[in-house]
């Protein structure tokens, strides 16, 4: 081994002495120079496209999520299909009768006016064909304070209007056993197409989680005028629970019950209407 101490090499440049040689040398210091620029340049600009890309990456990943426009399509009803029938509709009471008071103290004609309308409005809806008549639309109505001249007014309406059909809502009562909370169909005992109605009426309620029990009353047991003296059409009169019993009460007048009770009626004669006129 060497005792010689290390020493520091130095890069020992030689110069070129020769004119030529100097020409030589400026030359090749000016490429390797070009050379060096060139390759910053390349470096730089694959910084820049690396740098472009992320940020379009980012900008991409972050903007909102375009909304897909949808084409708005117009359908049209075909109402070739559907029976161009008559329905006249009866909301009970109205004007100086308020019927009955039921248990929160409302008036049978204020709650009858409101299935009433309900069921006419669904009913038009699912039968563009369909046309609707009205007893009455609000708490005024057109004949004299007598309840005979009333009921038969009403049933005139009807045949002025060459009604195919006759509903008209109710809201029973029964002082004696508030208890009860069914609903009840009344009907000439001889109408087919209205007991037929009824009970499809309560399979639709059935279907709607509206689970009271009902009856099909013949008015020849319970005379009521504005069914018995309808003989030419299907006549029904439809009392859509007890007033008298506070808790359906008060679930009878809830829009949502309105609503469902109305539709399964609307939907009923619907049915029934589509499959056997034509």
């Amino acid at each position: 081994m060497s005792n010689t101490p290390n020493k520091k090499v130095k890069r020992v440049t030689h110069k070129p002495t020769s004119r030529q040689q100097q020409i030589r040398y400026a030359k090749r210091k000016k490429s390797l120079r070009r050379r060096r620029i060139r390759n910053r340049l390349i470096v730089l600009g694959g910084f820049v496209l690396i740098l472009w890309a992320i940020i379009s990456l980012v900008v991409h990943l972050l903007a909102p999520a375009p909304t897909p426009t949808t084409k708005k399509t117009t359908t049209t009803t075909d109402k070739s299909k559907y029976p161009a029938v008559t329905v006249c509709v009866d909301p009970g009471h109205g004007g100086y009768d308020g019927g009955n008071i039921m248990a929160d103290g409302t008036s049978e004609k204020d709650v009858t006016l409101k299935y009433a309308k309900a069921f006419g409005k669904y009913l038009k809806e699912m039968n563009p064909n369909i046309k609707i008549v009205y007893t009455r639309t609000s708490d005024t109505v057109s004949w004299p304070e007598d309840e005979v001249e009333d009921l038969k007014e009403r049933v005139k309406i009807a045949d002025d209007a060459n009604a195919d059909y006759f509903i008209s809502f109710h809201v029973n009562s029964n002082e004696d056993d508030s208890s009860l909370n069914s609903y009840d169909f009344y009907v000439r005992g001889n109408d087919d197409a209205s007991i037929a109605i009824a009970k499809k009426i309560h399979q639709n309620l059935k279907k709607a989680g509206w689970n009271y029990d009902y009856l099909i009353q013949d008015v020849a047991t319970y005379p009521l005028y504005v069914i018995t003296e309808q003989k030419k059409r299907p006549s029904m009169l439809y009392e859509v629970g007890y007033g008298s019993n506070l808790a359906q009460a008060k679930a009878l007048q809830k829009k949502k019950n309105i609503n469902k009770i109305a539709k399964a009626a609307a939907k009923a004669y619907h049915d029934y209407i589509l499959n056997n006129n034509s």
